[in-house]
């Protein structure tokens, strides 16, 4: 199954009780051939609005390590 496959699986999942307080699903986001993978813990109150995994603070941070170290987004999923 591919992400793409996994990502459309999942928008109607209600197999938990965390469904009842999303707005959406909130699926990876990047490059899907990336060697490195970051998995949240769970989608918090920005991401659940927009749709995408590590916005706000978080997503800032995220985006500044991953500068520090000389990389970008579009090279992780």
């Amino acid at each position: 199954m591919s992400l793409a496959d996994l990502c459309e699986s999942l928008r109607n999942c209600q197999q938990c009780r965390l469904a009842a307080g999303r707005t959406q699903v909130v699926f990876g986001s990047g490059n899907p051939d990336a060697s490195i993978m970051f998995v949240g813990e769970a989608p918090g109150f920005h991401e659940d609005k927009q749709g995408v995994p590590f916005v706000g603070a978080a997503g800032k941070l995220l985006t500044d390590l991953l500068e520090s170290v000389g990389l970008s987004r579009s090279q992780i999923y």
